[in-house]
């Protein structure tokens, strides 16, 4: 199988700095664009810039959402409570209000009616930030994996599809020429039959039939069809993200089907053109699901 990716993923990743655990998962879902949300505890919002470019970098389209932790264990922790992690935002406080001496209740009261929670500075600590793009890209390899998996069997479908497509377009054109055929003797036939016994160009009538045949002929649209179909072949082989590309190839897939549909009056023609939209309207739910 080529190289091709569902935009439906998932994927966690995990990295420990000092007695800290950051915990990070990927999920993905089909989107037009690409839309990527990010939900960290305050310690890691930081870093949040950093990591979204590493996410970008590796996810080109889809709906994105990115939850993390953090854990702590160890020396530091008791009873549920981080001692450390609290120590650390307790002289963040006393620093950005200008505290100097020990940090009182009245003191914190004061603070937290003044200021909101977001205000208080959290620590730029480059080993959280080297944990968290461990974990992310420990995530995103497991989330590429899952795409890669769900574009295979993707791809796999939408072959088999093309291929029943191929199948019902290569017998149009004998079908219409059949047809046409047949039109085309009923037409003189009953011209013949109206003109019986009156003179007539039998130059223009031959003219204007062969102007109607024209017109019911289907075989430039199976040419065009089997140019698209070649395309949408070649697409899917070099890989890649080809998402956007088919949605265009089935646009023009679908109108050639429908101009043949409309041409062909014939039941078995009809039969056939019926199946094939129905094909192309699989390929094309199947497709939004391709980055």
């Amino acid at each position: 199988m080529t190289n091709i990716r569902s935009m439906t993923g998932f994927g966690t990743g995990s990295a420990s700095a000092g007695n800290r655990t950051v915990r990070l998962e990927v999920r993905s879902v089909n989107g037009r664009f690409m839309e990527l949300q990010i939900r960290l505890p305050r310690p890691l919002q930081t870093h949040e810039f950093a990591l979204r470019e590493v996410i970008q970098g590796k996810v080109g389209r889809g709906s994105v959402t990115v939850q993390g932790t953090l854990e702590t264990s160890g020396e530091g922790q008791a009873g549920g409570v981080d001692w450390t992690n609290l120590a650390e935002e307790l002289r963040d406080i006393r620093k950005a209000a200008g505290i100097s001496d020990e940090l009182i209740l009245s003191d914190l009261l004061r603070w937290a009616a003044t200021r909101k929670v977001e205000d208080i500075p959290e620590p730029n600590d480059p080993a959280l930030k080297e944990a968290l793009l461990e974990a992310a890209a420990a995530a995103l390899v497991e989330h590429d994996a899952f795409r890669q998996r769900e574009g295979a069997a993707l791809e796999v479908d939408l072959l088999t599809r093309l291929s029943r497509i191929e199948e019902s377009a290569c017998k149009i054109p004998a079908l219409a020429r059949t047809t046409l055929e047949k039109v085309r003797e009923s037409l003189e036939s009953r011209i013949r039959e109206y003109l019986d016994g009156k003179d007539f160009d039998e130059a223009r009538v031959a003219q204007e039939i062969g102007h109607m045949s024209e017109r019911l002929d289907v075989q430039e649209e199976m040419t065009r069809l089997s140019a698209h179909i070649s395309a949408f072949r070649k697409t899917l082989a070099d890989g890649g993200a080809v998402g956007k590309r088919i949605g265009f190839l089935l646009q023009e897939m679908l109108r050639e089907t429908n101009t043949t549909g409309s041409k062909c009056q014939d039941t078995s023609i009809t039969a056939l053109v019926i199946s094939m939209k129905e094909d192309l309207e699989a390929i094309r739910e199947q497709a939004l699901n391709l980055e």
